[in-house]
């Protein structure tokens, strides 16, 4: 199979993925922040955090097809990229909520649209590298 190909095919994989993170990582932030009042930061932590543990079981398994055990370098280097990105899209959060004063789901939705791209070159070249 041509490379580029390969590359479009894991591309896309790592998109459905991303689709399934963002609808887990907004359900539970839309249930914990707009209909249970809590605080939109501590919100913001534990939705990423469900989003994050989904988008590496199925990137590990299906996007890259990782041959090695679930607890392996790889996790640690998935959950430092993760808690980078954490930090990138609560900062982006906070940008986009406090400081421009959007409504907290389009706050949330750009803070989103912005690690994504981030999210999928740092996990093809560095996360599941050894992947092939």
């Amino acid at each position: 199979m041509d490379r580029g190909f390969k590359e479009l095919l894991r591309a896309a994989k790592f998109a459905v993925v991303g689709v399934a993170n963002t609808l887990i990582d907004m359900g539970v932030f839309a249930l914990l922040a707009q209909v249970l009042g809590l605080n939109v930061y501590l919100s913001q932590v534990i939705s990423y955090s469900a989003g994050m543990l989904n988008s590496y079981v199925f990137n590990r398994s299906w996007t890259f097809q990782a041959k090695d055990r679930f607890f392996s370098p790889a996790l640690v280097r998935f959950v430092a990229l993760n808690l980078v990105m954490l930090l990138v899209s609560t900062g982006l959060l906070w940008f986009f909520f406090d400081f421009w004063g959007l409504p907290k789901l389009i706050a949330k939705v750009l803070a989103t649209g912005f690690t994504l791209v981030l999210s999928f070159g740092a996990n093809r070249l560095w996360v599941f590298r050894q992947a092939e």
